[in-house]
């Protein structure tokens, strides 16, 4: 028999353990990754539910010279807000050693991949805009909203936060918990999209909508944009047009061509594979390069992966000096 020891890591301690900037860190390394072949191939697999889904996903690493691998398994059920008062997304990660396939530590997802996607945005846009870049627009009122705010002004020197989403309650009740958690930024609640980003230079689009609510004329010249909340075939938040007229950089190409932006912009044949700037990590390792001119127009398309999960649930488990450990036996 073989005792293994296990450390389970509560939301709290992973809290404190990944504070913006080490976020910061971490996304950066993902993506670095990503491009110069320090991470493992990215699984994905599905289970459907009779009333949700089961969706796993898992990469491997390499940091400090050891490889560590994740298995995240994230449930979607939609009815539990209103049933149950949760969240309708929970999940497990665990972490194993990737050389010898020791588990290492279990953890809860949801406050992970929250940090990891704003922190991935952040370092993304923060390589791609313009230098004086600082009028933020936020479109979507869910609680990715607060995230991203706070790794943006982490990077940037933000002159205003705009806050837009269709439910215009929604969009106040956001922004008053913004101002709560980052009382010294600058936020606006805005009821016309349009007027919004034609005011603005940096964009982050974070809604679930399945119908383009950005459009190329309410883009202006040498204005950045995040375009995250593209996952699945059915979502797209900027037109085929507004695709057409920008330089695009995904954080997984191959990925994007199938769940993110450019799918449509595919779909619709205004723009193929060979068409995209390059993947984001290319940009950070100066392989590739992002922003070629003052004027042009960027879209960082990003449908997520699991190695930005991995990062920071290495960090957290490093960090991690209080875990719970338990003891398994094989």
């Amino acid at each position: 028999m073989i005792t293994s020891q296990l450390s389970l890591i509560t939301r709290g301690e992973v809290d404190r353990a990944l504070p913006v900037r080490r976020c910061l860190e971490m996304a950066r390394v993902a993506y670095e990754a990503l491009a110069n072949g320090r991470s493992l191939n990215v699984a994905l697999g599905h289970v459907a539910a009779p009333k949700g889904d089961f969706l796993v996903k898992s990469s491997g690493l390499y940091i400090d010279g050891r490889l560590y691998v994740t298995v995240k398994t994230v449930a979607y059920f939609e009815d539990r807000p209103m049933k149950l008062g949760l969240p309708s997304i929970v999940g497990l990660i665990q972490l194993f050693d990737g050389a010898t396939g020791e588990p290492l530590a279990v953890m809860e997802s949801g406050l992970i991949t929250n940090l990891r996607t704003a922190a991935g945005t952040a370092v993304a846009l923060d390589s791609l805009a313009a230098a004086e870049a600082r009028r933020l627009l936020i479109c979507g009122t869910g609680g990715q909203v607060a995230f991203h705010s706070e790794a943006i002004a982490a990077m940037r020197d933000l002159e205003v936060v705009k806050l837009w989403g269709r439910n215009q309650a929604k969009s106040a009740a956001t922004a008053a918990a913004l101002h709560e958690r980052l009382p010294n930024l600058s936020i606006e609640v805005v009821n016309d999209v349009s007027v919004a980003a034609r005011d603005s230079n940096l964009i982050v689009c974070l809604t679930a909508s399945t119908s383009p609510y950005l459009e190329a004329a309410d883009v202006r010249p040498g204005t950045t944009i995040a375009a995250v909340g593209s996952d699945t075939p059915e979502k797209g938040e900027l037109s085929v047009e507004l695709l057409g007229a920008s330089a695009l950089v995904c954080d997984v190409t191959d990925q994007c061509a199938v769940v993110g932006e450019l799918h449509h912009a595919i779909e619709a044949g205004v723009m193929s594979v060979d068409d995209v700037r390059s993947e984001i990590g290319q940009v950070l390792t100066g392989t590739a390069r992002g922003r070629m001119s003052d004027d042009e127009i960027i879209v960082f398309d990003s449908t997520g992966t699991a190695v930005q999960d991995t990062a920071p649930a290495v960090a957290a488990y490093l960090s991690s000096q209080f875990a719970m450990q338990v003891d398994l036996q094989f």
